[in-house]
């Protein structure tokens, strides 16, 4: 699939949300959490910081090493049908094609592809720090899919309950699983992120060249969080659309993208040009006026330290 036709699919679509029994317009804070510092301990706190910074010897890090003797495990979660009664949970039609586009995709970068089925909470978060606890000093990378229903404040859902995207990246951290410890933790999740649309608006084509930043590994120890990637497929508070002949949007040409440049480009520069592609290319088609022309683009995370190319 070229990645020009596999973005234009504006068929009708159906938003990855949850429908709830509360009113819809109810939205909550976003609460960020920041390291208070008293006035006492500011100053000595500073000097401690400009020390630090002064003891730093940067090294230049360029790839991520992606020769080791496999690629690594590619895990997806498919939660096409659910059985939570608090919320109403619409079968997800066409989140087969994402997960077919997905293991093959995934088995060209030379992935082992692990898949799951319509799994309960209990039964998710077992498989996570089963796969956590396996051996992967032998492997490049870790990936995982995840295609289900989603809400607000990262909630995801399993068949029978809420999740949140932590339970599925915390087994990963450098202190829990280190034989992944300074390799890639990738991440792509298809779901609503609550229920607003994108708004539209016109402007020229415009063309920007692409800055990627390059990071540096400034002393042996690493911070738990490090390396991971998590690549979502809208924007906070939005909806996620899904085709039931053709899948997702973000799923397509994420493949698509992959499949065609997986082995040129770095997965910055990759995502990248999904975001670009979907943001430009897509718009839903309903019979809903209301849902009729809606744009999306999706959004990535990336705690990274190198470049990634597969």
């Amino acid at each position: 699939m070229s990645d020009e036709s596999s973005c234009k699919q504006n068929k009708a679509a159906t938003p990855d949300h949850v429908e709830t029994t509360e009113d819809s317009s109810e939205r909550y804070e976003d609460i960020v959490d920041a390291a208070g510092m008293t006035e006492d301990n500011s100053e000595s706190n500073e000097d401690m910081v400009d020390s630090v910074q002064r003891k730093v010897q940067p090294i230049h890090v360029k790839d991520y090493k992606m020769d080791h003797g496999k690629r690594g495990l590619f895990v997806i979660f498919n939660q096409k049908e659910f059985k939570i009664r608090s919320t109403t949970l619409k079968k997800r039609d066409g989140t087969d094609i994402d997960e077919a586009s997905l293991k093959e995709t995934a088995e060209i970068l030379g992935f082992k592809v692990k898949t799951h089925h319509d799994l309960e909470r209990k039964e998710i978060q077992d498989k996570m720090w089963k796969y956590a606890k396996k051996d992967h000093s032998d492997h490049d990378c870790f990936a995982c899919a995840i295609l289900t229903h989603g809400g607000q404040d990262d909630v995801l859902y399993a068949a029978d309950d809420e999740m949140k995207l932590n339970h599925f990246t915390e087994p990963f951290q450098a202190d829990k699983c280190k034989s992944l410890a300074g390799k890639p933790k990738l991440f792509f999740v298809q779901a609503c992120r609550a229920d607003q649309l994108n708004k539209n608006i016109l402007v020229d084509q415009v063309s920007a060249d692409t800055i990627d930043a390059s990071n540096q590994l400034a002393q042996v120890r690493l911070p738990v969080q490090a390396d991971f990637l998590i690549s979502l497929a809208t924007t906070a508070e939005h909806y996620a659309w899904r085709n039931e002949r053709y899948g997702s949007i973000f799923i397509q040409t994420l493949c698509s993208v992959l499949n065609k440049y997986g082995h040129t480009l770095d997965l910055h520069k990759l995502l990248t040009r999904v975001n670009g592609m979907v943001a430009y290319n897509f718009e839903s088609w309903s019979q809903s006026k209301n849902m009729n022309h809606k744009k999306k683009i999706p959004t990535f995370t990336s705690r990274l330290t190198r470049d990634l190319y597969f």
